[in-house]
């Protein structure tokens, strides 16, 4: 009984923090819908693209002046933790607040001083200087907030991290409406700023709850202290940079070669598969992180995490996938309209390289947890190599058809490397189980573009295949977790 209980304690606790944390990515989705449908009501197009606009500068200042603190300190901290040293916490938290404090004032300082330029760049005018000035207040708390929820990550107080998520999304949509009501626009600019405040005073009372001792530190020692941290931050805001800049070369091509509507199309298709299957991928990264950094000197422990957290997450994605390609016309008129029915393709090819993703994304944390920052880069500014023509090549030939078809593509690539380099760097390596689990789940969905090329838009075959899915990962779940006797205890109580 207790080697049963070893067996499948680390797919509960896989379960058990992706399932919370895909709670509260579903809740803050569905708080943003009402948020975004209010806007829409209130204030039209102009309203919304403001909103958009104020977004895009705060999250492109608080990105480049943050360091990646707020991703790398979770590392530190879960590595503290681990040690089981107040003192040791208490000093790698104070250091790593000196710098977010420093960074975060940098970011607001540099908001305030050039809103002249910024309104120029985004409005094509000044209109907007005294807006942008007063965004430098939002810049601050960002940083803030930012870096108390990356120490209960690092803590791992799954909960309170919950709590101050989900309550600090419903505090600024409370905050809000009556400023969108009353004020219309000139609302949006006092909206953000009270909900960045809100959001703040919330990450820090529970932070607040996990007092450490009070400790000197000299400027420094905190210097020295965060330094480390600061390295891998800014290996990971190059990596996120990346991303941003792939982004902008394939809308840049997209524009001039398909014009502003295939952009409008990409990007709803990006949307979806962004929004839906990436609230999976977020929810998984917030305690898989810490959980991979607090053991990251010991690699047989690590490849156990590993193995457990991917399988955990292909039998969630997997029914998740097949259920949306399945229904995906429907979605996208629901989402959007009949006009949008054209990314249907695009958008199933991107659904289904996301199962490819998972396990990309199961070993790529490796690199991070162990702080191996020149590796990481080396794995994701390589991969932008075989992205950006993979994408372009891929819808100059299909079209936006193309872009799915690329997007699974680059993932089998990046999969089979990090694989490769993680066994040789590190001897770890995905087990027998885990690829019998990948490759069936892999296939199963696999038949359904098959079955459409071969029989036609055929619903039962669909829905033959979907139960398939449905059936095989629920039997694997059961051999892992015991899934009925969960649901049982959420809907009876019962043990």
């Amino acid at each position: 009984m207790n080697t049963t209980n070893k067996e499948t304690s680390g797919y509960k606790t896989a379960f058990k923090s992706t399932a919370v944390f895909g709670g509260v990515q579903i809740c803050t989705i569905l708080l943003n819908v009402i948020k975004t449908k209010v806007v829409a009501l209130l204030m039209g197009t102009v309203g919304f693209g403001i909103i958009s606009i104020y977004n895009t500068i705060t999250n492109l200042i608080h990105t480049t002046t943050n360091l990646g603190l707020q991703s790398s300190a979770v590392r530190d901290l879960s590595i503290a933790y681990t040690e089981n040293n107040q003192d040791v916490l208490a000093g790698k938290h104070k250091a790593i607040m000196r710098w977010v404090y420093v960074c975060s004032v940098g970011g607001a300082l540099l908001t305030f001083l050039f809103a002249n330029q910024l309104s120029i760049a985004f409005f094509e005018n000044v209109d907007y200087v005294r807006d942008i000035r007063l965004l430098s207040i939002v810049v601050f708390c960002m940083g803030v907030y930012n870096a108390n929820y990356a120490y209960l990550q690092g803590i791992r107080k799954i909960k309170d991290m919950a709590n101050a998520t989900v309550y600090g999304a419903v505090a600024t949509l409370l905050l809000s409406l009556p400023l969108y009501y009353f004020y219309k626009i000139d609302g949006i600019v006092w909206s953000l700023i009270i909900g960045a405040v809100a959001t703040m005073i919330i990450g820090c009372f529970y932070t607040a709850k996990h007092k450490l001792p009070a400790i000197r530190q000299s400027w420094r020692e905190s210097y020295k202290l965060g330094r480390g941290t600061i390295q891998l931050g800014i290996a990971m805001s190059i990596g996120s940079i990346s991303v941003l800049l792939v982004q902008f070369i394939i809308k840049t091509f997209i524009a001039r070669h398909g014009g502003v509507s295939d952009v409008g199309l990409y990007q709803a298709g990006w949307a979806i598969n962004a929004s839906y299957l990436g609230m999976v991928f977020t929810a998984i990264a917030k305690d898989y992180f810490p959980r991979l950094s607090s053991v990251y000197q010991d690699n047989s422990k690590l490849s156990v995490m590993v193995n457990e957290q991917s399988e955990i997450s292909v039998l969630i994605l997997a029914p998740l996938i097949v259920c949306m390609v399945v229904f995906i016309e429907p979605i996208i008129r629901i989402l959007y309209s009949a006009d949008f029915l054209s990314i249907i393709e695009m958008t199933k090819w991107l659904l289904i390289g996301s199962i490819i993703k998972a396990g990309s994304f199961g070993i790529s944390y490796i690199f991070l947890a162990k702080g191996d920052k020149k590796m990481y880069l080396f794995n994701e500014l390589g991969v932008k190599l075989i992205t950006i023509p993979s994408y372009l090549l891929g819808y100059k030939i299909w079209g936006l058809s193309g872009i799915g078809y690329a997007y699974t593509f680059v993932y089998c690539v990046f999969f089979l490397w990090v694989s490769l380099v993680s066994w040789l760097r590190y001897r770890i390596k995905y087990n027998s189980k885990y690829w019998r689990l990948f490759i069936i789940e892999l296939l199963l969905l696999l038949l359904y573009p098959l079955s459409q090329e071969i029989f036609g838009q055929s619903y039962i075959i669909s829905v033959i295949i979907m139960v398939a899915i449905l059936l095989f990962s629920f039997y694997e779940f059961q051999k892992r977790i015991d899934i009925i006797s969960v649901i049982k205890r959420v809907f009876y109580g019962k043990k």
